[in-house]
């Protein structure tokens, strides 16, 4: 009889001993395999392409409607466009120059490629013809523009 404790004693601590070493197995598979899970749904997301970043491309028709900007040069500017989506663009602006403000019309035409950079032109400035480099968002909701003439420097930020 003074061996039987003993066996009860070790079955009992083997028992629990496999029980600690099935749940490690276990918790070390389901975090192995979530792992794996993770790793090639990732994956696949980096591989499908987003239907329309991917394939968005700008024209004149992506700036359509009232947009408001801000900028400045040499002087300050905060004005509003309006840009009928076929590559005419209208607005008005108050200028300070030399601590004056003044009321603008503002006319002119714009281009833009698929990349969403473009070109913009206004007639009729002070000081001549107006040239801008354009850059706007793919969904045509903001926009940056910098003007190119040699004589005058400035730039604007404008969003609808």
């Amino acid at each position: 009889m003074g061996g039987l404790p003993n066996a009860a004693f070790l079955t009992r601590d083997f028992i629990l001993e496999n029980r600690r070493r099935i749940a490690m197995k276990l918790r070390n598979a389901v975090l192995t395999g979530g792992a794996i899970g993770a790793v090639l749904i990732f994956g696949y997301c980096l591989r499908t392409p987003v239907a329309y970043s991917a394939t968005h491309e700008c024209s004149a028709s992506t700036l359509q409607g009232h947009y408001v900007f801000t900028g400045q040069g040499i002087n300050l500017h905060d004005g509003a466009f309006d840009f009928d989506g076929r590559g005419n663009v209208s607005g008005k602006q108050t200028s300070v120059r030399n601590k004056v403000a003044k009321r603008e019309v503002l006319q002119g035409t714009y281009t833009l490629d698929a990349a969403c950079a473009g070109t913009m032109t206004f007639d009729g400035q002070l000081g001549g013809t107006a040239h801008w480099d354009l850059f706007v968002t793919d969904d045509g909701r903001k926009g940056n523009m910098i003007r190119t003439d040699s004589v005058s420097m400035g730039v604007r930020a404008f969003e609808k």
